[in-house]
This record gives C-alpha cells, structure tokens and sequence, in this order.
C-alpha cells in the first residue's frame, strides 16, 4: 500500500468498524428496556438501532418523544451500564488487524479520523483502554457538528480538521447512516459488512465497496479510485 493507491484520509466509525460493540450494545439496550417494562422489543429492532445517538435510539424503541424523562433516565442508566460492563473489555473488542492497518495508513502518510455517533466522553471512554486514541488525527463525535449522521456535517468536520478536501477522503462504516453520511459530504465510502448492516445494505446505500473482514479492507482502500459520488 502506498499513498498513491488510496485517498489522503481515511474516516472510522467506531461500534462494528474498528471495535466488536454492537452485540454488547444490543445487550444493555435490552437490559435497560426491561428495566422500564419493556422486555419484548424484538433483536433486530433493537440490534437495528446500534450506531444511533442514543436519545435517538430510546425514543425510537420506545415509542416516547426524544424530550421525555423516560428516554433520558434510559440513557443515562446505559451509559452507567456500557461503563461498568463493556468498557473495561474495550481492549479485547478492537477486530483482529485493526491496530494494523491504522498503523500502515499511518506509514503511508494517510491521515486519520474517527466520525462516530456517540458523544466524545463515551468515544474516548473506549478508546483509550483500546489503545487506539493516538491511531487518529481528529475524533469527531456526535454533538460536534449542527447535525449528526446521515447529515454529511460530522464527515465535513472531520475532512475540515484534516485539512483534506472531502473528495479525497473515504469513509469507513458498517451502517446505512455511514454510508450515506460519506455521500451527502462528496466522499466514497467502503462498508464493512462484519458490523450492523449486511452488504446488500451496504451496497443499495451506495457503498464503493464491501469488505468482510479488516483485511478485506484494507485491500478494498488500495483499490478505491479518487471517485466523488453523488448526494443521496
């Protein structure tokens, strides 16, 4: 790989891209919904909703306004939750090659990014004992930008921190909002279809490409024209 064969950066998300959290995920959303008496939420609704802010995740699944007490109580006992219980495994979750490949994009005079949904405390939270904060350039996170995914605001921000024009980024992502995030900022993106959302998925939101593994991955950036799509 050189910095030839691929874009001058290379955007992350985070949950299902760099690290294994969507079934942890999955599992404390289900814990606090039956917490609230709601035991019966089916899995791929909840598992659905991984990647979302989590405001927008309790009020979807549970029918309530984003301002309700209820949605806010929820998100705050998952975050106490993930904390207590997923974090402190954080080093164990990151996909096999990803501390890799970080590593030769780096090498290869890449810059790099993480544009994810989660607010930055809880980004940082696990990327720390992960080992992976200092891969990156720039963490944009959720609340950072006017808007959150599939907006392009957060994709922009990072590109702007950069200093790369959008076009030459390309986006990372295993969620339908990735993909379609990289579109409206002008930006290719590659899916990984090891996370959240299957390849058809992936593929139909307009994905340059599909990877099943970090190493697919990897292989799928050095063959990535510098291509801008077109805004969904």
């Amino acid at each position: 790989m050189t910095a030839y064969d691929v874009p001058a950066a290379v955007l992350f998300d985070l949950d299902g891209t760099l690290l294994d959290t969507p079934g942890a995920i999955a599992g404390v959303l289900h814990r606090v919904l039956e917490s609230t008496g709601r035991p019966d939420v089916p899995e791929d609704r909840v598992r659905g909703t991984v990647g979302k802010p989590l405001v927008a995740v309790f009020a979807e699944l549970t029918g309530l306004p984003e301002e309700h007490a209820e949605v806010g109580e929820s998100v705050a006992l998952f975050r106490e939750l993930f904390r207590d219980e997923v974090v402190p495994k954080a080093a164990d979750l990151v996909f096999p090659g990803v501390p890799e490949l970080l590593g030769r994009l780096r090498e290869a005079g890449l810059r790099t990014a993480i544009c994810t949904s989660k607010i930055r405390p809880s980004a940082l939270e696990l990327l720390q004992p992960a080992g992976l904060v200092d891969e990156f350039d720039a963490i944009v996170c959720h609340g950072m930008a006017p808007r959150g995914k599939p907006h392009p605001d957060l994709a922009l921000l990072a590109a702007q921190l950069l200093d790369i024009a959008p076009e030459r980024c390309v986006m990372v992502g295993d969620a339908v909002d990735d993909i379609r995030m990289a579109a409206a900022a002008g930006m290719p993106a590659i899916g990984v279809s090891y996370g959240v959302a299957s390849a058809r998925q992936l593929t139909e939101s307009g994905a340059a490409a599909v990877a099943e593994s970090v190493a697919e991955l990897e292989q799928a950036l050095g063959r990535l024209p510098l291509t801008t799509p077109a805004p969904s």
